[in-house]
């Protein structure tokens, strides 16, 4: 299973949870949970086509050496 999809499950069982709640502190908390994964699962497919669409890195440049310039 993927990140997206373990969020996304925990988001079902916090809804799950949530019908069978029974004092209004606990349906706070498990709304907030539900939400909280959702915004999870979605950040994380956003950022894996991020990386996705990225461009490779650049090669780094080598420094210039001491005493090769013009003026030595």
């Amino acid at each position: 299973m993927s990140t997206t999809e373990d969020y996304q499950a925990k988001a079902a069982e916090a809804l799950v949870q949530l019908g069978e709640a029974k004092t209004e502190s606990e349906r706070n908390r498990l709304r907030r949970a539900h939400g909280v994964y959702l915004r999870l699962a979605a950040n994380v497919g956003e950022s894996a086509a991020r990386i996705a669409a990225r461009r490779p890195p650049e090669p780094k440049k080598q420094g210039k050496k001491i005493g090769t310039g013009l003026f030595k």
